[in-house]
């Protein structure tokens, strides 16, 4: 397992299956390529395997999805010896009974077992060698060259290296998941959240001993009533805000096989595999949490300030400056509305791909390396919120998670100053709020509609199909301009179009 040439070549013939899969014509040799992917992911185990989950999502159809609970673990016979190896004295001393193995992930793999004293525990046994394996992964991945948009547009990629080496050093050591997983307990006291409690005096480095917790997975949760999911979608949102802005202690790995739903007496959650945990630091969750309110009460700040109290790199940001406030609204849209929105209409890929063309990889260069992990944990809440359609208002949720004397002093928080060579540019003001839309009849107000200012950045599919049509026969008005002046200006105030048909008068401008 820790040979580097044979973990060498497993890595180049999974970069070929990549390659394959991209390259694929039709669904089904896209398919057929992604199962071949996905059976080399499986087979890698380690940081390979890692690398194959992030592929796996909450569809059923994924063929990716048997990295999380299809691996085929080792037999039990061959794990005893590892177990007892780990305690220091034979199992039987302080188990009376262990399963076959229940579950098998990347570094290690779980079994049912009962205690001497007859209480069920979960038992998660490290693979044999697997610490050598990946620490040849890593460094194989650290001869790898920068290629694409990470040469071109400056990403540090030895800064990402540097953080998957630190959270796979974590999630190797059982004994630091262990206290990572009870201080996470001790600290995150959400209703209907429940964490799984340490067995601390069965716990080596090797093996990990937590209470057995029983549930359903997602899948059967996404067929519950309607109060039910939507109380489950309310426990994962506040389990994530209360974790990031509160403890600055985020769980990490968000995938469903981590997630357990149980419906009785109540809704409830259960949280799985501690191996993966951000900690976010106190000014960046305070600058982070400072910039909703600002955004959300009509107060001015810097963005680039602001960016950079949460770790990105201000330099960077400088030359896309004028950008950083829509950006802002982009990003940080579900805080912003009183409603519950589906997370579907969370668009952001689009939107800053308009906004920015290619230069979207400088913004994602100049953020911190952990914030890959970060945003994994929101793709993961987006994710579980769409499949369970629980659709929540944020900020009320926010607001209960937080309580208003964390928010009083995200407000009076003092970002720190940028470096005297850097402006500060544009702030959040520089943009408008609201886009207004209005139809007068023979002279008469007729209809008036206010949206978001963010919804300008797709104003052609704003328009009923017949104005579409009239709009774009016409020779006064020339939507693509427009288009492209609302990108330039970064949504700032300003009369869009004006436009007369027949006994019609149409009027768009942002405010």
């Amino acid at each position: 397992m820790n040979n580097p040439f044979s973990r060498g070549l497993q890595m180049l013939r999974i970069g070929w299956g990549m390659r394959k899969a991209g390259q694929a014509h039709t669904d089904a040799e896209r398919l057929l390529a992604q199962r071949a992917l996905s059976a080399m992911f499986a087979g890698a185990r380690g940081v390979t395997m890692k690398v194959g989950q992030l592929f796996a999502d909450t569809d059923a159809d994924n063929p990716f999805r048997q990295l999380l609970d299809n691996i085929e673990p080792l037999p039990l016979e061959a794990v005893l010896p590892l177990i007892e190896q780990q305690l220091g004295y034979p199992w039987q001393q302080s188990f009376s009974h262990i399963d076959e193995a229940y579950a098998a992930a990347s570094l290690g793999q779980v079994h049912h077992a009962t205690l001497t004293d007859g209480r069920e525990v979960a038992l998660k046994i490290r693979y044999p060698d697997i610490a050598d394996a990946v620490n040849a992964e890593l460094k194989l991945a650290g001869l790898m060259p920068g290629m694409g948009p990470v040469k071109k547009w400056g990403i540090d990629l030895d800064a990402y290296k540097n953080v998957l080496k630190r959270n796979m050093d974590q999630e190797l050591d059982y004994l630091s998941e262990a206290r990572r997983q009870t201080e996470y307990s001790r600290e995150i006291q959400v209703n209907g959240l429940h964490t799984p409690e340490v067995i601390t005096e069965y716990c080596r480095e090797g093996l990990l001993v937590q209470s057995w917790e029983y549930g359903r997975k997602l899948d059967e949760a996404t067929q519950w009533t309607v109060a039910e999911r939507q109380t489950l979608g309310k426990i994962l949102i506040r389990t994530l805000f209360h974790s990031l802005f509160k403890a600055g202690l985020v769980h990490g790995d968000p995938h469903m096989g981590n997630y357990f739903f149980r419906r009785h007496p109540a809704p409830e959650v259960v949280l799985l595999d501690y191996g993966c945990t951000i900690e976010v630091t106190e000014t960046a969750r305070l600058a982070l949490l400072k910039f909703i309110l600002a955004l959300r009460e009509g107060r001015d700040i810097s963005p680039l300030q602001c960016f950079a109290a949460m770790g990105f790199d201000a330099h960077k940001l400088i030359y896309i400056q004028n950008h950083l406030p829509l950006i802002s609204r982009i990003l940080f849209r579900p805080f912003l509305g009183e409603k519950a929105m589906r997370m579907q209409d969370w668009k952001v890929k689009h939107p800053m791909t308009q906004l920015l063309g290619e230069r979207r990889w400088w913004f994602r260069s100049a953020g911190p390396a952990n914030l890959l992990l970060l945003m994994r944990a929101f793709q993961g809440l987006e994710q579980q919120l769409e499949q369970l359609q629980a659709y929540q208002a944020w900020w009320p949720l926010l607001k209960e998670s937080v309580g208003e004397e964390l928010l009083q002093h995200a407000r009076d928080f003092t970002l720190p100053e940028l470096p005297p060579e850097l402006e500060q540019g544009p702030g959040i003001k520089a943009i408008a709020e609201t886009l207004f839309v209005e139809v007068l009849k023979d002279g008469a107000p007729h209809v008036k509609v206010s949206l978001p200012a963010e919804a300008a950045m797709e104003l052609a599919s704003l328009m009923p199909e017949d104005v579409l049509e009239q709009l774009q026969n016409s020779n006064e008005v020339d939507l693509e301009a427009i288009q492209q002046r609302i990108y330039d200006s970064g949504i700032a105030a300003q009369m869009l179009f004006e436009y007369q048909h027949e006994n019609k008068t149409y009027k768009v401008w942002l405010k």
